[in-house]
C-alpha cells in the first residue's frame, strides 16, 4: 500500500505533499475514506464519476477484526483508493491523534494493498455535525451518523482538491 499527504488548507502541507509525490498512478475512482478516531472509523464512498460522497458505516477500533470488515468494504464498493483523515492540529503540526491515525493505516496496510492519500481533516468532524444537526436529526442520531458523515466530508475535500480524478 502506498501512503502520501494532501492538504487543501494550509500552504506549508500543501509543499509537504508536493515533495512527497503527487497521486499515484493506480490511484482512481471510486474511492473509500477513513475518518480514524481513537474509538470508531467512520468510512464514507464516492460513486464512480465523484459526483456524490455518502457514509456507509461505522467500524469499531478495539474490534481486531476491523481491517477485515474495512476489505469487505473495499470489495463491496469497488474502491480503488483509501483516502484517510489525518487530523491536523489548527497550526499545522501533528499530535496524538495524528500518529494514531498513522499507527491505524499501517495496520490496515497489513491486510490491504491499495494505495493510501491522507488528507487534512481539520474542522471536518463540525462540518459533519453542523450537517447533520441541519436535517433534524436529534443528538443520539447525530452521534451514530457522525464518524461516517466527517469521513464524507473528508472524501469531498479530496475530490474538491483533486479535479483531476474526475477527468
Amino acid at each position: 500500500m502506498t501512503t502520501a499527504f494532501c492538504s487543501t488548507t494550509d500552504p506549508v502541507l500543501e509543499s509537504r505533499a508536493d515533495k512527497l509525490h503527487s497521486i499515484p498512478e493506480n490511484f482512481s475512482l471510486p474511492l473509500i475514506a477513513l475518518d480514524i478516531g481513537m474509538k470508531r472509523i467512520g468510512v464514507a464512498v464516492c460513486d464512480r464519476m465523484a459526483f456524490s460522497c455518502r457514509g456507509v458505516t461505522c467500524l469499531h477500533r478495539k474490534d481486531q477484526g476491523w481491517p477485515q470488515q474495512f476489505i469487505k468494504l473495499v470489495r463491496e464498493y469497488g474502491s480503488k483508493g483509501i483516502v484517510a483523515g489525518l487530523p491536523m492540529n489548527m497550526d499545522g503540526s501533528e499530535g496524538v491523534q495524528a500518529a494514531d491515525a498513522r499507527a491505524a493505516v499501517k495496520e490496515l496496510e497489513r491486510f490491504c494493498k491499495l494505495p493510501v492519500l491522507f488528507q487534512d481533516e481539520r474542522l471536518s468532524t463540525w462540518t459533519a455535525k453542523e450537517r447533520l444537526y441541519e436535517q433534524g436529526l436529534n443528538e443520539k442520531k447525530v452521534k451514530e451518523k457522525l464518524d461516517q458523515t466527517a469521513a464524507a466530508v473528508i472524501l469531498e475535500d479530496f475530490l474538491f482538491a483533486h479535479p483531476e480524478l474526475k477527468a
